[in-house]
Parts: structure tokens; C-alpha cells; sequence
């Protein structure tokens, strides 16, 4: 089934709460109150308090993309912001925007006191894959798993997988963590809902797996509607031995406990702990072969990831090699009075400004904070040495796509096993990822502060980590639940 989920994107201090799905979908159609209709003038005030403050202080700011093109982009955005509009609908008109910046962190939340107006329901999921998408789950009868959605109302599944892609932004040009957001969290039908503003019935244009092309007529279905055909799960782990004192995260052991596979899953603060319960376990069990599990990690506290490196690295490690700002001071700005107090504070407990170097300004971090720039020491006890395979995907990204550059950097024998992180290979905007307060409208701005540079030395520009083994996945893979990734080292240890 669809999933509404709440994915936590910290990076060092602040967490930036990211709700991929952040409304549950109910059966109404897609339209504003007109009472709640926002005036031109307050909408242009504060795209251009916005977009005054990318420019002088996102770190993101012409990297990715160029600024006379963003500036192309941000003209465009104003002008179409011609008429009344309700809160969607302007969150939607802005998100280009912050697409063609390139950041992940960089992200639109609504209103304190927005209500959710609801949408209608597709009654079907995709598998988007280079521009295409398939069937997975459906709640109709009329499609079938594995059938290719070809259009929508006559509108081709390329434009509508593009639209979807800039209702959300992330890191760089990476794709698999657009094709993950318009496959898994909604993006699709929000594409068909926010952009399109279709209503249903929809005219659906596909071809069956037998190659036949047809077109049908489905209605939207309430979101707890079933499943049309009842669906038989994979079970990944059949024969394995769960083990204990690993809260959260799920750490595994083969039948004859040679192989061990330990999720490691967004960052949180008694997760030293755990590393430590794990290792031990993995430790004594005498484990050859080590599966770390990145996929989904969405970042946390990155001193925390570091820690989990003390127990993989060959060597002495860092987790970033960098921190910087465009300006000489962060928290003394233009816009101090939209940004959030709390997060200022914050800002001036973690970190020190520093000297200037080139475009940007170095940033310290204080004492108290920890030693996250320098050299970091390998764990004294329960260090592990033997074959390591690692699991990433397209939402391993924030401090878990830095996690696992550093893994790249410093064990130079692990094996990357999936899909690119969503995470920059050279690094992300992050450290503390602020609030903007848009005035006029209420909308809330996630807005990093500073460049997070990796210890990566040959990074892949505005791309992620580059498995070395890349799996995709089938549309039957998705509603089973089969694990590939997991097929794949499984096969590759049994060679």
C-alpha cells in the first residue's frame, strides 16, 4: 500500500523533518477554499523575499545550476503568479524553483494553520524508471501489475513524471531519489492532482504485459480501499537469527552465521549503543561477511554516523572534510526576522565563523561540539575485518549518503551494492537547516546554512555514490517485497 511516512532529514545540529507524504490523501477533490486564497501582491512579497535570501546566502546558489538560469527560473515563477491562489497551489507554483536549486534540504512546508483541502486517490501505484512507469499496486481490477502507464487524460507519462519531479527538490542531478519520491511517496499522484488538476474519472492509456495497448476509464477509490488481487510476500530472511538489544535498527546472522546484515537506519542519539551491542554480537559470532544497510537512511545527527564508521574503516577517518557559508556569519543576515529564533541559537552553540576562503567563509565547529573536522579514531574493541558489502538507494542521503562516501574513502575493499545515493558524492547544504517564515503566506522555507563538504576525492559532480553493482527492480518485485539488493550479495558470497 501506499505509504504516508514522515522522513527525518537531520545533518549535524537542527533536523529538518521532511515529510514526504505529508498529508493523508482523503477522497476530496483538489481545490482550495476560495476563502483561503492568497493575493497576488502577498505572493510575489514573499517569492521575493525568498529568492533575495537564496541569493544571498543558500549555499546551493549557482553550483548546480547557473544564475542567470535560475534567475530565468525565479522570473518565471513571479509571472506566473497572476491571479489568486489557495496555499497548494502556490507551494506548487514556487517548488520549481527550489528544484532548479539542486538541494535536498531545501524543502516547502504549509501554513501552521493550513488544512489539507485532500485530493482524489489514484487508484494505483507506479515503478518509475527513466521517464517510464509500470503498474505495482492497484485497487482496481481494470490494470494489472506490470502493465506501462503510456498517458493520462492524453497527457504522455514523460511530462507527467516531469512535472512530479519538481515537486520536490533534491540533491544535485541525481534521478533514482525522483523516481523514489513519484514511485513510493506520493509524487505521481500529486503530479495528476497538483499540477494537472485532473478529476477523476481518468482516461488511462497503457500496455499490458502482453503488449496489447488499451485504454480504460478508472474511477479515485478511498485511500484504505483493498488490494484488487491479494498479494503472497517474499520472506528475505527466511532461516535467519534476529538478534537482541538493537532497538530500531535490525541486525541479522545467516543459518551458520557467516554473514550478518545490520540496518542501519536514521541516526539517533542512543545509537552508539547499539553500534556497540551490534559489533560485539557481530564480533563474537566470528561474522566474514558484513551487509551495513544504507538504504532509506535519511541522515540524523552525523556525529552519530561517524561513530559507526570507527568500527568499518581500515584507518584513522573523518566523516566531512569541510564546512563553509557564503557569508562571513550565518546567523547575522538580511532575513533574521523570518528565521527561526531557535535555530539561530542553535547555530551559535554548534558553530564558530571563520576566515574567509575564496567565495566562501570557513565555519568551526565549537568544543563542546565534538571533533567532527578532524581525524577520528578506530574502535579499540570489536572492529570488524572481514568482507563488507553496502546497501544504498535513493533515499540514502544527508548524513547517511556522507556515511557512505566516508566507507567508500576509508574501507577500500567494501562492495556498493543498488542505486545511486540521493546524497551528493562532493557534498550537500546542511549543518543547520533553518525556517524561513514566508510573511504574507505562512509557508515555512527549510533553508540550509552552510555547504557540508564530503571527504570525497574523487566525487562524482552533482551526482551520488555509483554502486558498483546496480539492481533494478520489476514492478513484481515491489508488491512482493522481494529484496534484490539482497539476492545480489547473497549470490555473490555463494560463487
Amino acid at each position: 500500500m501506499r505509504k504516508n511516512i514522515f522522513i527525518w532529514l537531520f545533518i549535524v545540529v537542527s533536523a529538518c523533518g521532511q515529510p514526504l507524504a505529508n498529508q493523508k490523501k482523503n477522497d476530496q477533490k483538489n481545490s482550495d477554499v476560495p476563502a483561503q486564497l492568497i493575493s497576488v501582491k502577498d505572493m510575489q512579497v514573499d517569492l521575493s523575499i525568498l529568492w533575495s535570501a537564496i541569493k544571498e546566502m543558500h549555499p546551493a546558489y549557482g553550483i548546480y545550476t547557473s544564475t542567470d538560469s535560475l534567475q530565468t527560473v525565479y522570473e518565471t515563477t513571479r509571472q506566473s503568479l497572476s491571479v489568486p491562489l489557495g496555499e497548494s497551489d502556490f507551494v506548487s507554483r514556487i517548488y520549481p524553483l527550489l528544484s532548479a536549486l539542486r538541494c535536498g534540504h531545501t524543502q516547502l512546508k504549509h501554513s501552521a494553520g493550513y488544512k489539507n483541502p485532500g485530493s482524489a486517490h489514484l487508484p494505483f501505484e507506479v515503478l518509475v524508471q527513466g521517464n517510464r512507469a509500470w503498474v505495482t499496486f492497484h485497487q482496481t481490477a481494470s490494470l494489472n501489475t506490470g502493465d506501462e502507464i503510456i498517458s493520462i487524460n492524453d497527457t504522455a507519462v514523460n511530462s507527467i513524471i516531469a512535472h512530479g519531479a519538481d515537486l520536490y527538490a533534491g540533491d544535485g542531478y541525481n534521478l533514482t531519489f525522483k523516481e523514489l519520491f513519484l514511485s513510493q511517496y506520493d509524487g505521481f499522484e500529486d503530479a495528476c492532482n497538483k499540477y494537472y488538476h485532473w478529476a477523476p474519472p481518468y482516461q488511462v492509456k497503457f500496455r499490458a504485459k502482453d503488449g496489447n495497448i488499451k485504454t480504460i476509464l478508472v474511477e479515485a477509490v478511498a485511500s484504505n480501499t483493498p488490494q484488487a488481487v491479494e498479494i503472497s510476500q517474499t520472506d528475505n530472511f527466511a532461516g535467519w537469527q534476529e538478534a537482541k538489544d538493537t532497538a530500531h535498527s535490525l541486525l541479522r546472522f545467516s543459518k551458520d552465521a557467516s554473514t550478518a546484515w545490520f540496518e542501519v537506519r536514521s541516526y539517533q542519539y542512543n545509537d552508539t549503543l547499539i553500534f556497540k551491542n551490534a559489533f560485539k554480537q557481530i564480533h563474537a559470532k566470528g561474522v566474514k561477511r558484513l551487509v551495513i544497510d544504507l538504504r532509506h537512511n535519511t541522515g540524523g545527527d552525523i556525529r552519530i554516523a561517524s561513530k559507526l564508521l570507527s568500527y568499518l574503516a581500515d584507518a584513522p577517518y573523518r566523516i566531512i572534510s569541510d564546512l563553509k557559508s557564503r557569508i562571513s556569519n550565518p546567523a547575522i543576515n538580511h532575513f533574521e526576522a523570518y528565521f527561526d529564533t531557535a535555530g539561530t541559537a542553535s547555530f551559535n552553540a554548534g558553530f564558530v565563523p571563520g576566515k574567509q576562503e575564496g567565495a566562501y567563509y570557513h565555519i568551526n565547529t565549537r568544543p563542546a561540539f565534538g571533533n567532527l573536522l578532524g581525524l577520528m579514531p578506530l574502535s579499540e574493541r570489536d572492529h570488524f575485518n572481514g568482507s563488507l558489502f553496502v546497501l544504498i538507494d535513493g533515499a540514502t542521503f544527508s548524513a547517511g549518503a556522507h556515511t557512505a562516501i566516508a566507507i567508500k574513502e576509508y574501507c577500500k575493499k567494501a562492495v556498493f551494492i543498488g542505486r545511486e545515493t540521493a546524497g551528493g558524492s562532493d557534498g550537500c547544504s546542511g549543518g543547520t537547516i533553518q525556517h524561513l517564515t514566508l510573511p504574507n503566506t505562512g509557508v515555512v522555507v527549510e533553508f540550509p546554512w552552510m555547504r557540508v563538504v564530503s571527504v570525497a576525492k574523487k566525487p562524482v559532480f552533482g551526482h551520488g555514490v555509483i554502486p558498483d553493482y546496480r539492481v533494478l527492480y520489476e514492478p513484481e518485485d515491489i508488491v512482493k517485497g522481494t529484496d534484490l539488493d539482497i539476492k545480489k550479495v547473497l549470490n555473490m558470497v555463494n560463487k
